[in-house]
């Protein structure tokens, strides 16, 4: 090996050391510049050397002019040196191979190159595994050609300036996708400043073409939204004058307009020249006197994945929309949509939380499942409510198929979290929890489309299903407080009756009651009268008679004194029942569970007559033949009592009225004929509650729901004071 192979071989090794130790961060002009000097130190000796290095551009398939870097004496241009397509580096290319000035006369040296003094030049190609990567142009003012000892050494050393090329592009497009995102973030955090300003959808709609509009430059533009019922895109908003006078409010949804055929696929439309086919033959123009060449439009997609709307773009000017206005706009047409949907979530819950003290339970059910489904694109959406006693109950669907998802209702409940199952569609379910965080139902949307409900999907529909549970605890909240008002009404109204009932037995007492007494002083005084047999049975008939009205009366009244609820065992009343009752031969009465049952509060008479009536109804209802069955069952505050019956049921559309005081007109003995009114009011006074459950042909069940009396420390009822009526 020469002394001369031998330095230019340590000049390569030190040159590939220090293109290596480049740091990440090196731009890549400077990478490009570093390569060129190093390049240099093998041709020292060379009369004036230069390099010039190029990139290259995959996506255009050539090198890029503004990417040139120069070091060295290169001398004054006269023009630019800009590769040609038959030029040198055209040729290294495509035989990715060198090219060098006296091996290949037929291809000359740049004019530009030769007018600043260049007299040898070579061309390198700089190629990678990928690919190429740039080129690297050699010159010096000598006539006489590089050695090749130096050619070999820049052939082996372009392999390494390869490489760092390599690395030096892929970190400077790293950067500018760094860039990149962090220009479209700033643009998303400036969308969601000026989207979340606005709480009025026509304002909202006009800020997001706005933005829009902003974000591309562009100067025409439409927004329409998707009006799926009707199969329209309704005009939303529209900025651009001078409008035609027939621009369309509406248009059809289908492929006859570009706007329709965005909202139809769901998917960006650019299009660099609209007097292209098909483009040409459905364009819709809306601007007077502007003929309009390129369009940008991008779908509004829901949370289904359908489209909500559409933005639309336009210029007069081809291809005035680029890749990066095109993904600028699908992203301000992602945050859109969240802000419509917030929107709409936000004027719904308010009116539905305006409605909360005024609309039906069920109106308030209806509007959020409609508000679900709107928001969600779900095709259906039910409610179902926990009951303690039972499975959960459907309280509202949009379709009887609603009814299939109670398991997945009962797996929510269970779980007590979101939950999401596939069975002839696409359903989510999310709990119903009020603020003491209690599950009061389940929320179930339904897709009939195959669709991924996503965790946005979920706080969606957990927002509008606590809202719903906030109505159950309301109502239950004003039910109570009618109950609880109703229930001081009737203490209050049977205090009043008490006070006159107690008057009224006096004033009889002191009538009817003198009758016996003088009927006494009679006989005592007139003794002949009973000697007459037709006399004395007719006065012992008036004694018997004045006797028994005062024993009615007092009896009757016994329901209308105030009665303090004390502890009593629920056995004995059912017993005092049925000793005034006859039931028929081929009717079985069955008692179940009452003599284990804890005391309860309430009045002995009273809850005596409730049984009266309800097994009295009973076996009317029966007739002759059938059974009744009487359970109890005690919880940790309540005692639950069913009297039940397989007689032929109450038709539904009297269930409602049965406790209503003028329904019955019944006026049975040892009752005041008031029917399951005063049943419901008995009840009532002892602080306790009684529902219906009934179907035609299903018998009927009556369960009365009443406090357990309190235990002292010793395990047994507390004795609570509070006169009471007399027995039966």
């Amino acid at each position: 090996m020469t002394p001369a192979m031998r330095e230019l071989g340590q000049r390569l090794k030190a040159a590939g050391e220090r293109l290596a130790g480049l740091p990440p961060e090196t731009p890549l002009p400077e990478c490009m510049r570093r390569i060129g000097e190093e390049a240099l130190r093998l041709l020292e000796g060379r009369k004036a050397p230069a390099a010039i290095l190029f990139c290259y551009d995959p996506e255009q398939g050539g090198l890029d002019p503004a990417s040139r870097v120069a070091v060295g004496k290169t001398g004054e241009l006269t023009g630019p040196d800009w590769p040609r397509p038959d030029g040198m580096a055209a040729h290294a290319l495509l035989h990715r191979r060198r090219v060098l000035s006296w091996e290949a006369p037929d291809i000359p040296i740049h004019p530009a190159k030769q007018a600043a003094g260049a007299r040898s030049v070579g061309c390198w190609p700089l190629l990678t595994a990928e690919g190429p990567v740039g080129v690297l142009y050699l010159s010096c003012r000598e006539e006489h050609p590089f050695t090749e000892e130096e050619i070999e050494a820049i052939e082996a050393f372009t392999g390494l300036a390869a490489l760092a090329l390599q690395r030096a592009r892929a970190m400077e497009r790293l950067r500018q996708a760094l860039d990149r995102a962090t220009r479209e973030l700033e643009e998303l955090r400036r969308m969601d400043h000026l989207l979340s300003a606005r709480a009025d959808p026509q304002e909202v709609l006009e800020a997001i073409l706005r933005i829009a509009l902003e974000l591309t430059g562009a100067r025409f533009g439409t927004l329409r939204l998707v009006d799926r019922g009707r199969r329209r895109l309704v005009l939303g908003a529209v900025i651009g004058r001078p409008l035609l006078p027939n621009v369309a409010p509406e248009l059809d949804l289908d492929e006859t307009s570009i706007v329709g055929w965005v909202a139809v696929h769901g998917r960006s439309l650019r299009i660099d020249d609209l007097h292209t086919s098909p483009w040409a033959s459905i364009y819709r123009p809306w601007l007077a006197g502007q003929e309009i060449r390129a369009e940008l439009a991008v779908p509004l997609i829901g949370a289904g994945g359908e489209a909500e709307g559409v933005l639309n773009l336009e210029s007069p000017e081809p291809g005035a929309f680029t890749e990066a206005d095109q993904r600028l706009l699908e992203m301000l047409a992602a945050r859109a949509v969240i802000a419509l949907q917030e929107m709409r979530l936000l004027r719904g819950m308010q009116e539905i939380t305006g409605q909360l003290l005024h609309a039906g339970r069920e109106a308030l059910f209806a509007r959020a499942v409609a508000l679900a489904c709107e928001l969600l694109q779900a095709s259906d959406g039910a409610i179902w409510l926990i009951h303690p006693e039972g499975p959960p109950a459907l309280a509202f669907a949009t379709h009887p198929t609603m009814a299939g998802t109670a398991g997945l209702a009962e797996a929510v409940c269970r779980a007590r979290r979101p939950l999401a199952f596939e069975t002839g569609g696409w359903a989510l379910a999310v709990p119903m929890l009020d603020p003491a965080g209690a599950v009061r139902g389940v929320f179930v949307v339904h897709s009939s489309r195959p669709r991924t409900f996503t965790e946005r999907d979920q706080r969606l529909l957990i927002i509008l299903a606590n809202h719903a549970a906030l109505a159950v605890q309301l109502a239950e909240h004003v039910r109570a407080l009618q109950e609880a008002r109703e229930r001081q009404a009737i203490m209050e109204a049977f205090a009043a009756v008490g006070d006159i009932a107690a008057n009224l037995l006096h004033r009889l007492n002191n009538y009817i009651g003198l009758i016996p007494v003088r009927l006494e002083g009679l006989r005592e005084k007139r003794p002949a009268l009973t000697e007459d047999a037709y006399l004395n049975a007719i006065l012992q008939e008036i004694e018997s008679r004045a006797r028994a009205a005062m024993d009615a009366v007092r009896e009757a009244m016994v329901y209308l004194r105030p009665m303090a609820p004390r502890p009593i065992p629920v056995l004995p009343c059912l017993e005092m029942a049925l000793q005034d009752l006859r039931i028929p031969e081929g009717i079985r009465l069955e008692v179940v569970g009452l003599e284990d049952l804890p005391p309860v509060m309430a009045g002995e008479p009273q809850l005596a007559l409730v049984f009266f009536n309800l097994i009295e109804n009973a076996v009317e209802a029966l007739g002759e033949s059938g059974w009744i069955r009487i359970e109890g069952a005690a919880g940790p505050q309540d005692v639950i009592l069913t009297v039940r019956d397989n007689g032929p049921g109450i038709p539904p559309e009297i269930q409602e009225r049965i406790f209503e005081l003028d329904f019955s007109t019944k006026r049975a003995p040892k009752k005041l004929g008031f029917g399951l009114w005063w049943v419901k009011l008995l009840i009532q006074r002892f602080g306790g509650e009684i529902r219906v459950e009934s179907a035609p042909g299903q018998g009927t069940a009556f369960h009365i729901r009443l406090p357990r009396a309190p235990m002292d420390p010793g395990g047994t009822p507390s004795r609570l004071e509070g006169k009471e009526g007399a027995s039966r």
